[in-house]
């Protein structure tokens, strides 16, 4: 484990894109933080505690930025010892040469160092450090704030308490061990058997109702369908802003699912292209039922399906054939390449395919890019109804993969000493609840290796 009594430095926000100046962070913490500050920044007043100053940074020998100084002295910080913050507006060289700078004097910050320090030193326990890096990592408002109970504690609130009746319980047990000899029943067998199986059922509830954070950080993943030469790679390339897919006007050019990050506004989502669809008349060769089969699983498990009909389609059989085969909760009907339908037809042609698949069209061309931002944001706004009407959010705990083992564990163990109760081995049944107490405790701080959390603080961005 790294020596958290070294002082280290990193930048803390996302890199400023090269040609470009933004706001930047850098992170300083440690004993001697304070010291190696005033061998590169001159301050407008002297440092005090809790405080934001102006200050110049001295880059070079011919060149001072103006930034803002924030001071936080132990144990009042982030990491409980002595931290400074630079925020700085320049260009990302200007930020590297600052570095090197302060490299000559402290050390480089490892990922989620800050965080471990913070954990470490008892500023947060080890539930909260993990939520840290989910809100990093969130990549939409309801990751974020499934994040953000996490960090306030819910979870280890709830684990805490149940360690608590462990500890009573465990307590009652040992008392009468301790004066067996005497007449003195300090718990019933069947009261401590209720209150073991009262508190394994809150584990297992707990357990059960709870929502894997991996689950909300993966990102929806919205799929475009239709028969070939719908549109759809000239629609991909066309919401992604660069060519994600091979356009063609040969028939079947897609084979693979194709993906790219979509930015929205409040959210981020996969999008992705596959083969097209083809009616049973046209899966007439292995590699086409197999590109179709892949097609339909991949889009049956997206969160949308843009469903692409070309604008000027009259016949549009083989596309309804193709809808009765997609079970895709939420499917927004797409028309493409409106561009090449004349205006004076297009609302003719609209309600004849609404009339066909009784639904609503958007009209789409990835050639003028008419439509794209509408079409946008109606995904966006069925991502945040998809989010939002799932109740489940608001109101459950957020667990990750190291929880649900824990929790598993202390839920076999308080089996196993309701039994050794039932049989009346005391002693056993309370070596079995310490246990599960311990296992417990590996949620928050004890007994943690290590290993185990040089792991878990790896997963980390560095300066955070």
């Amino acid at each position: 484990m790294l020596n958290i009594d070294d002082t280290i430095a990193a930048v803390s926000t996302a890199t400023v894109p090269a040609g470009t100046a933004g706001r930047s962070i850098i992170r300083i913490c440690g004993p001697d933080v304070f010291d190696v500050l005033k061998k590169t920044v001159t301050t407008s007043e002297s440092i005090q505690r809790n405080h934001i100053t102006s200050c110049v940074v001295h880059v070079d020998t011919d060149l001072d930025i103006d930034g803002w100084l924030y001071a936080f002295f132990q144990p009042h910080s982030y990491t409980g010892q002595d931290l400074a913050e630079l925020h700085l507006d320049a260009c990302g060289a200007v930020i590297e040469t600052i570095l090197e700078k302060l490299y000559q004097s402290v050390r480089p910050a490892s990922p989620g160092e800050f965080t471990q320090r913070a954990f470490l030193n008892g500023k947060m326990d080890l539930t909260q450090a993990e939520a840290v890096a989910e809100i990093v990592s969130a990549a939409n408002t309801t990751q974020l704030a499934a994040a953000e109970r996490l960090l306030h504690g819910r979870f280890s609130d709830t684990i805490a308490l149940l360690r608590s009746r462990i500890i009573d319980l465990l307590g009652h047990l040992e008392a009468g061990l301790d004066f067996s000899e005497e007449d003195i029943v300090f718990i019933s067998t069947a009261d401590a058997l209720k209150e073991v199986d009262s508190i394994r059922q809150q584990l297992a509830d707990l357990l059960d109702g709870s929502i894997r954070c991996e689950r909300i950080i993966d990102m929806d993943s919205v799929g475009l369908a239709g028969v070939p030469n719908a549109g759809k790679s000239r629609l991909l390339n066309a919401l992604l802003g660069h060519s994600r897919s091979i356009v063609s006007g040969i028939e079947a050019t897609t084979r693979d699912v194709l993906t790219g990050l979509l930015q929205l506004e409040q959210t981020d989502c996969v999008l992705f292209d596959c083969a097209g669809l083809l009616d049973e008349s046209r899966q007439n060769t292995r590699i086409n039922q197999l590109s179709h089969e892949a097609s339909l699983a991949a889009l049956n498990t997206a969160a949308i399906v843009l469903f692409c009909i070309d604008a000027g389609k009259q016949d549009c059989k083989a596309e309804r054939q193709m809808r009765q085969q997609i079970t895709a909760e939420t499917v927004l009907f797409v028309m493409t390449q409106i561009d090449t339908v004349p205006p004076e037809q297009m609302a003719r042609q609209q309600a004849h395919l609404q009339s066909l698949f009784n639904a609503e069209f958007l009209p789409t061309s990835a050639a003028t890019e008419e439509g794209l931002e509408p079409l946008k944001k109606r995904i966006q706004a069925e991502l945040l109804r998809l989010r939002s009407a799932d109740a489940e959010y608001e109101s459950r705990h957020m667990i990750n993969q190291r929880h649900e083992q824990k929790l598993a564990e202390a839920i076999k163990l308080l089996d196993e000493a309701g039994k050794e109760i039932k049989a009346e081995s005391t002693e056993i049944a309370a070596m079995l609840l310490r246990q599960g107490y311990e296992r417990l405790g590996g949620l928050e701080t004890e007994d943690i290796s290590e290993t185990i959390l040089d792991d878990i603080f790896s997963r980390f961005c560095i300066g955070k």
